[in-house]
């Protein structure tokens, strides 16, 4: 029988916490990837759901990849796996016609698997626009107010000046003799 680890033993091997495990484990669940639960609801993981959640870590790794597309890419490649695992256990030995037949059959499931890859790229395509565009949104709204602040010291240095001569010449009127004061 195969090997059940707890949660820590995830943690472990995977290097991440609890939270972190927990969070992984809920966002491919939530995918209808299915993972142990015990009789009182705690999960526990085989050998395989272990490679999965390595393989969601590395989709993570990824720019541009969300953990939500992590864990769809994650699910695509286990089907595509299984697929590819389910043809060569129950796949019999043709003969010349189911040849033809299954020729078919992996030229249909071939252009499926080419038509997710294509959603998923048109998926990191959009996402690294929309990455794009907040960038150069961001960047504008920093020139702003680079500029916005470039403009309020050369503001509140020209006040300055302003301020500075009339102080001088309030100080020059007040140390001017005034002319009734000549004959004292």
């Amino acid at each position: 029988m195969t090997e059940l680890y707890s949660p820590s033993h995830v943690q472990e091997l995977l290097g991440i916490d609890s939270n972190t495990l927990r969070k992984y484990a809920t966002l491919l669940e939530g995918h209808g990837y299915p993972i142990h639960r015990n009789s009182r609801g705690h999960r526990s993981y085989f050998e395989k759901d272990i490679n999965t959640l390595r393989k969601f870590i590395d989709f993570g790794k990824q720019e541009g990849l969300t953990l939500e597309l992590s864990a769809q890419a994650v699910i695509t490649w286990i089907s595509e796996e299984n697929k590819t695992v389910a043809v060569k256990e129950t796949e019999p030995l043709h003969t010349f016609p189911d040849t033809e037949k299954s020729q078919h059959g992996d030229f249909e499931d071939l252009m499926e698997r080419i038509e997710n890859l294509e959603r998923i790229n048109m998926d990191l395509i959009n996402l690294l626009k929309e990455k794009a565009v907040r960038e150069a949104y961001l960047e504008d709204k920093m020139n702003q107010i680079l500029k916005y602040v470039e403009r309020t010291e050369q503001l509140m240095e020209e006040r300055s000046q302003v301020i500075l001569e009339e102080t001088r010449n309030q100080i020059a009127a007040a140390q001017q003799k005034k002319w009734w004061q000549w004959w004292k």
